[in-house]
Order: C-alpha cells, then sequence, then structure tokens
C-alpha cells in the first residue's frame, strides 16, 4: 500500500511538474507577445543608454549617450522620467527622430521594441518606430514601420497615470546582421521617451504602416505626372488686402515690414492684375492664396468674424514690432468702408476676373495667424470663416494652404488635425530656416511633395520664392525638378510682381517655364491640383492578365496584359504607364469601346475617370 500510495504522490507531482512547466511557457509565451521581458529568453539587448558618457551623434552633432544619434537638433537629454529620478530623452520637431544604438539580430527572428512616451504639450500626439535592418557590413537592407500610435499629454504636476506605452514588432529580413529602432514624432509637440528596449518578441498592437503604393507587376510602373511629363510645376502667390499681414506684420520673414501697409495693399491689388496677363498668353494657371478680406468688397455693417480675436501670443517676443496686438483685436483696425473708399482693405472685386481666368483661388488663412503658435481652436475659427466668406464669392472650400509668415514651426498634433478636418490635402510656405532643421517637411533641394507625418492626407510641397533677385536661379530649380521628377511651386507676393523690372524677371521665367512644358517635359498646374494627382496616383492598381503568349519574362513577352484601375476619386488624364521595353502597339478597352493610347518608346498615356477599370493590351517591339 505504502508503494502504492508513493506512487499516486510521485504521478502527481510529476502532473503538477508538467502544468506548472505548461503555465510558465504559455507566461513566457504572453510575454514574448507583448514585447516584456522574459530572462533567458527575451532580455534586453540594447542596454540603457549612460547619460554620463556623451558624445556628438551623427548627423546632428547633438550631444547623446554613446552610439546614439538624432537626425537634427531638437533632441536633447532631459530629466522627465518614469521614475522621477534618473535621465530620458526629449524629442521634438516633425522632421526629427531619435535612433537607437544597433544590436546583433538573426534572420527569421522576430524582435521587438518598446518605450514610454509622454507629449508635454498643448495636445497629445503621436508617435511611430522604424526598424532599420543593417547587413554585415552596416548597411541598410530594408525598414519596416510600425503604425502611428497615441503619446497623451502630460497633465501638470497632479498628473500621475501611467506613460503611454509605444511599441513595434517585425521579424528580421534574409541578410540581416543589426537592428537600429529610431522613434518619430507626427508633430512639433515635445515628446518624452524613457524605458526604451529592444528584445526577441512581438508588438502586434502597433499594426504597420501601409505602402505608400500597391505593389504592381514587376517592370510596370505608374509615372506621376500627365503624359509622361518629367516634372510639375506651379505659379502662386501669397495675396493679401493690408489686413493679412501688412497690418499685422512681423519684423522677421517680410522684406517689406517697414512700409505703409495701405501702400502695400494697393501694390497687391495691382500686382493682381499684372500676374494675370503675365500668364495669358500661355495658358497658364495660377494659384492665388488669399486671405479672409480678399473676399469682401467692403464691411460698412461692421461683420465679427472669428469672435473678434485677440491673439496674445502676436508680441515683441515672438519677434512682432510691438505688443499691441496683446490687448488689440485683430481685426479693429477695419475701416469698415467699401472698395471704392478703402481699396487697399477689400478685393472682393477682384475675384471674378481670377474666376474668368481660370485661376485657382486657395487659402493663406482668413486672419493671416501664425500657425505654430495659434491654437487648435483658433484654427478651426479661422479655416471655418475662409470658407464662409469664400462660399459668398462662389470660390469652393480651400483644399490647399500657404502658411502665413511660413509658420509651420511648431504646430501640434490637434493644429494639423483641424486642417485635416477642414479638408486641406496640400500645404505649402512650411518652415525653411536653416537653424531649425528639425521642423524642415521639404526642400527646394529634394523638390518633391512629401506626406505630413501622421496626417498623410496632407502633403507638404517645396516652394521657391522667386523675385527679381532670384530670378537667375529660377531656371536651375527647374532642371533640377526635371532631373529628379519631382515639383517646385515658384512664388512671390503680388506686391512684388508690379514694377517693370519685377514683371521682366517673372516674364522670363514664365517663358522658360512654358518652352519645357511645350517640349514635353513639364506640367504647369495649380499646385492643388499637382498634390492631389500625387495623392491619386498611390490608388492606381494594376493587375497583370496572363496571355495566350505571355512569357514569365517579361523581356521575352510579345503580348503583354494589364488590367489598370483608378480608386481614387480623380480623373487622371493622361495616367501614364512605364514598361522596361520599347512599346510597339498598344489598346485600351474601357465598357464603351477601345481607344488607342499615345505611345512614346517604353510609356503608353490614356484617360482614365475616377473608378474607371480598363483593360490594356500591349504589343512589345
Amino acid at each position: 500500500m505504502k508503494g502504492i500510495r508513493r506512487g499516486a504522490v510521485l504521478t502527481a507531482a510529476v502532473a503538477l511538474g508538467v502544468i506548472l512547466v505548461g503555465a510558465g511557457i504559455a507566461i513566457a509565451q504572453e510575454r514574448v507577445g507583448r514585447c516584456a521581458s522574459v530572462p533567458f529568453l527575451a532580455d534586453d539587448l540594447l542596454g540603457a543608454p549612460d547619460f554620463t558618457n556623451l558624445a556628438p551623434g551623427t548627423p546632428s552633432g547633438v550631444l547623446l549617450p554613446v552610439g546614439w544619434s538624432a537626425a537634427a537638433t531638437g533632441v536633447q537629454i532631459g530629466d522627465f522620467t518614469v521614475s522621477g529620478n534618473g535621465r530620458s530623452f526629449q524629442l521634438l520637431g516633425i522632421a526629427n527622430h531619435l535612433r537607437t544604438p544597433d544590436v546583433a539580430v538573426r534572420p527569421g527572428v522576430s524582435y521587438c521594441a518598446v518605450a514610454r512616451a509622454l507629449a508635454d504639450s498643448v495636445s497629445s500626439t503621436r508617435a511611430r518606430l522604424g526598424f532599420h535592418w543593417l547587413d554585415s557590413s552596416g548597411d541598410v537592407l530594408h525598414t519596416d514601420w510600425s503604425g502611428w500610435q497615441e503619446v497623451r499629454r502630460w497633465n501638470g504636476p497632479a498628473d500621475t497615470q501611467p506613460w503611454s506605452l509605444i511599441g513595434g514588432g517585425f521579424t528580421a529580413p534574409a541578410g540581416a546582421a543589426r537592428l537600429a529602432v529610431s522613434f518619430h514624432p507626427a508633430s512639433d509637440d515635445r515628446i518624452y521617451l524613457d524605458m526604451i528596449r529592444i528584445r526577441p518578441g512581438r508588438f502586434p498592437a502597433s499594426g504597420k504602416m501601409p505602402p505608400l503604393s500597391p505593389e504592381r507587376p514587376a517592370g510596370v510602373s505608374v509615372l506621376p505626372w500627365p503624359n509622361g511629363a518629367r516634372a510639375a510645376l506651379s505659379f502662386s502667390f501669397d495675396w493679401e488686402t493690408t489686413m493679412g499681414g501688412l497690418i499685422h506684420s512681423r519684423s522677421v520673414d517680410d522684406p517689406n515690414f517697414d512700409q505703409d501697409p495701405v501702400l502695400r495693399g494697393m501694390r497687391m491689388r495691382e500686382g493682381v492684375t499684372t500676374t494675370v496677363e503675365l500668364f495669358r498668353p500661355y495658358g497658364i494657371r495660377a494659384t492665388y492664396y488669399a486671405t479672409g478680406y480678399n473676399f469682401l468688397t467692403g464691411n460698412r455693417e461692421r461683420r465679427r468674424f472669428m469672435g473678434d480675436p485677440t491673439f496674445t501670443w502676436a508680441n515683441r517676443a515672438n519677434r512682432w514690432q510691438t505688443d499691441a496686438w496683446q490687448q488689440q483685436p485683430w481685426f479693429s483696425p477695419d475701416p469698415y468702408g467699401t472698395v471704392a473708399t478703402d481699396p487697399a482693405w477689400y478685393f472682393g472685386d477682384l475675384i471674378p476676373l481670377l474666376q474668368r481666368e481660370g485661376h485657382d483661388i486657395q487659402s493663406h488663412t482668413f486672419s493671416h495667424l501664425y500657425g505654430g503658435l495659434a491654437s487648435a481652436e483658433e484654427w478651426r475659427s479661422d479655416l471655418a470663416e475662409w470658407r464662409a466668406v469664400a462660399v459668398e464669392r462662389g470660390v469652393p472650400p480651400a483644399r490647399s494652404l500657404a502658411f502665413p509668415w511660413s509658420s509651420s514651426a511648431g504646430m501640434s498634433y490637434a493644429n494639423w488635425q483641424a486642417l485635416a478636418d477642414a479638408g486641406i490635402t496640400s500645404v505649402t510656405r512650411t518652415n525653411w530656416s536653416p537653424r531649425q532643421p528639425q521642423y524642415h517637411l521639404v526642400s527646394r533641394d529634394d523638390p518633391h511633395c512629401r506626406p505630413v507625418p501622421g496626417h498623410e492626407t496632407i502633403l507638404a510641397c517645396p516652394d521657391f520664392y522667386l523675385t527679381e533677385r532670384s530670378a537667375a536661379q529660377a531656371p536651375a530649380v527647374i532642371e533640377r525638378a526635371i532631373a529628379t521628377g519631382g515639383m517646385i511651386d515658384l512664388w512671390a507676393h503680388t506686391e512684388e510682381v508690379v514694377s517693370p523690372a519685377q514683371i521682366a524677371a517673372w516674364g522670363e521665367v514664365v517663358r522658360y517655364a512654358a518652352m519645357r512644358r511645350d517640349a514635353g517635359d513639364l506640367w504647369i498646374a495649380p499646385l492643388a491640383e499637382i498634390a492631389d494627382r500625387q495623392q491619386a496616383i498611390t490608388q492606381v492598381h494594376i493587375e497583370r492578365r496572363e496571355s495566350e503568349i505571355a512569357n514569365p519574362d517579361l523581356s521575352q513577352t510579345t503580348l503583354l496584359r494589364l488590367v489598370v484601375t483608378n480608386r481614387s476619386a480623380r480623373d487622371l488624364e493622361g495616367l501614364t504607364l512605364g514598361l522596361p521595353f520599347d512599346i510597339r502597339q498598344a489598346t485600351v478597352q474601357r465598357a464603351n469601346g477601345n481607344v488607342n493610347p499615345i505611345i512614346r518608346g517604353a510609356t503608353l498615356a490614356f484617360d482614365l475617370a475616377a473608378g474607371e477599370t480598363v483593360e490594356v493590351t500591349v504589343w512589345l517591339a
């Protein structure tokens, strides 16, 4: 009997051991699945940063723990931590990032990274992680991106809630030897990062960034611009009445800040006529970025706009010429007259001229506010007021916005959301200051519209300030856009195209651009249309359909069939497909019959309406 009892006890002990081991494995797997530490299985590969051993991190030169780096100034060491002790990282600037030292990895193994994050700003924000897989030589093989994740706002000293947990997880690709992880913000809100870890494991909650464009058959590409044009160009103007930036002028970012705002308003008015006459012979449509009073023919009734705000941020500390705007309502200088009595203050009579000539009217904000200093509530009020007065003049709601004073630096996540909610799909005149690279969304040196991080429905587009003095550089700027397949916006204030010399300088550039357009190298259109097309092109879906003569090796294929669908809401005129070899013949079969596309070497172009699907048959030369 004793033996039987000992056997039963032993069996029970073994069973209990199996249960405990199974539970331990389950707990370990659950911890690995959320990127938590598991001794001997998922230990931290990174190690704590040594904040006592600092060195300039490339490429920014910011002093950081050895091995860590930043894209630009704005990444600093802070003393705001999860525990309340020690040090952490501060990340500031929508174009900035913090990057970890690289750690050893093995191909086919899943790795994850996590951090605690908190926004010390006016709004919560978002952040994402980049996983940069390196080969044994240190070259980047591939980069995976997590989705954007919420970073909550710190609510002051009484706030004891946990910091946000952000992270991501991916599998190391073939050839990967090392991994570095970068942290990227979706706004200019200040983010603190603490407890950064990299370990074997997963972090499924982060999701994954969708691709910028769908996968397409090998060798088949969709060219960005109509009819195979190599680049896109827009001409635009910041167009303001005296009530715009003129009466509210800052001492910086305005070359004419010290001049009479009423005289400047009259030049702004005159510049509409002179610029329209410049474009008419070439059939070029430009963009006029208008402020709110541009839509008024007067204000005898003393209408109040935006609740008659006072912008306390408009002060000497922020480089205004005076502190008066801290007490004085923004629109109080209104003479309450008409176009006849005060033509510098109201431009509503010029709207029909621009409409007849086919030019595009977009937003320079209603009030000419400073984007990075204004609150989200001020932005929403401004955007709504612009839309209301524009509709009164038969102008559609704005899709594009030019920042007054290039004031995108300091834009909070809530500010960007206000723009997105208002239907803005493109912005220009973004921060360009050489001293603030952490805020640079785009650059004329890399002339392409880029998605705004965290608000990818909005494209930021580069510009070149075209004046009498800079006009000689403009052809080279255009040629750079052509060479890179990008776009550039050439702009000025309308008041800067009124003197004979100014008109002549602009006229030479317009003539040069028209010549490049007529040669087939350049598409000239309003900026909003260029940005909308760039977004629409990413929604063109192409499938290769097998044919009776098809060969897996495209170089030997004599017949190629493609099904092309425009999944965007935009008609695509001159949609251009590129193939790796010259085309002998092609047809486009649509619902109402066949059409012959325009063939140029290895490209073919045809129109594709929003939502339309066609079958393209190509015979290669």
